[in-house]
């Protein structure tokens, strides 16, 4: 009995390290960009586009997205979706990734936007991939006429 148990345990290391082998093997997906492509207030929604760049020789399966975007230092919303995308061996693919805004928070900024003058958006999140998280990470700045004349109404 103790004569199996050892094999067992021989057998089950011996996979653990060829598993190891394998995974420093597999390079990372790398974002080449992040960029806003859709911002709506009445919507209640943005939409990221991530390029990523899978350097394998062999596609690689993307199970999800997560994220969150502050305005102004505000958290105004957050994804966390699954998704059946596969990365494409050696190539680059632009990937949408939509977030949901939340209207209480998202007013809140406007009055900083109001009081700043200014609309800076910080997006931060990760895809994940077969061989683990890939984080990325995006900034830059909305106009802020657009903003405030979409929330008028909802103001009002």
């Amino acid at each position: 009995m103790k004569r199996w148990l050892l094999i067992i345990f021989a057998f089950v290391s011996m996979i653990g390290c060829a598993n190891q082998g394998l995974s420093n093997l597999i390079l990372t997906p790398e974002v080449n960009s992040v960029r806003l492509s859709h911002f709506s207030i009445e919507q209640n929604s943005a939409v990221f586009v991530v390029d990523l760049y899978n350097p394998n020789p062999f596609p690689l399966p993307i199970s999800g997205f997560a994220g969150d975007i502050t305005l102004n230092q505000l958290a105004i919303g957050s994804v966390a979706a699954k998704s059946d995308q596969t990365l494409s061996a050696l190539s680059t693919q632009s990937l949408n990734v939509p977030l949901s805004l939340d209207p209480n928070s998202l007013t809140n900024a406007a009055q900083s936007v109001l009081l700043r003058g200014e609309a800076q958006y910080q997006f931060d999140g990760h895809v994940d991939s077969s061989i683990g998280q890939v984080p990325f990470s995006k900034q830059g700045q909305l106009s802020a006429q657009d903003i405030l004349s979409a929330l008028m109404p909802k103001l009002l």
